[in-house]
């Protein structure tokens, strides 16, 4: 299951997936940080269920790749340094500082992906993030699942639908 989320206050948004396969759970990441939601921070997690039970729960931030039109690609490192995210010559973010790119990056991200969302490019390094291999019985595609006492369907699951 992935999740990304954000909770402040007496609001938020939450994206959850559940899914038999790695292939579904990168495309729920790269469409959770193509809304620009990823941005704005908080809960950026993989988990594996394994009979009901937690298994493992990994931080996705570590391992992920975002190119955005005009900036150089950033990643984050486990200590949470960021590399990259620099504005490039002649873009949009020419002049302006790393503060200021931040400030408007969640709404640009939001506005890009819903224009032309694969002109934002995502990448996770699953090797790094080394989930543990799935063991049948895996869930059967299309099964809801009850987590932690919550009915989730099976794929998106998401106060986001509709961003992109």
């Amino acid at each position: 299951m992935f999740e990304g989320s954000c909770w402040q206050g007496g609001g938020g948004w939450e994206h959850l997936e559940v899914s038999n396969n790695l292939e579904e759970l990168d495309a729920s990441v790269a469409y959770y940080v193509r809304t620009g939601s990823w941005a704005a921070g908080h809960t950026f997690v993989v988990r594996v269920y394994r009979q009901g039970e937690l298994l493992v729960e990994r931080e996705l931030e570590p391992f992920l790749t975002v190119k955005v039109p005009g900036l150089t690609a950033m990643r984050s490192a486990e200590d949470g340094r960021a590399s990259g995210g620099v504005p490039e010559p002649g873009g949009p973010y020419d002049g302006m500082d790393e503060a200021a790119v931040w400030d408007v990056l969640p709404q640009e991200m939001y506005e890009i992906g819903s224009e032309s969302p694969e002109a934002i490019e995502v990448s996770v390094d699953w090797d790094g993030v080394a989930l543990p291999e799935l063991v049948s019985p895996a869930l059967p595609t299309g099964v809801g699942v009850v987590i932690e006492g919550r009915a989730l369907r099976y794929g998106r699951n998401s106060a986001l639908d509709g961003c992109i």
